[in-house]
């Protein structure tokens, strides 16, 4: 497998990092980009956040809820 060699990843390559279709990341992944700059095109995932987020899920700790939990929860 090999590891991204950048440590900002656009939304692409992070869900490709974890093995996911966008469409799942962007529905699951709690992880909030970072803005680098103005435009949707300039908003990065940080490697070391969404392993933070994976190992979670390895320790058993409280995971973070998804976006879509949290638009339930709002309801």
């Amino acid at each position: 497998m090999n590891l991204p060699s950048t440590r900002l990843l656009t939304e692409t390559q992070a869900a490709s990092y974890c093995g996911l279709s966008v469409a799942t990341f962007s529905g699951v992944c709690p992880v909030r980009p970072i803005a680098i700059g103005e435009g949707v095109r300039m908003h990065r995932y940080d490697v070391r956040d969404i392993d933070n987020w994976i190992d979670g899920f390895k320790a058993g700790g409280a995971v973070p809820p998804s976006k879509f939990e949290e638009l339930i929860n709002k309801l």
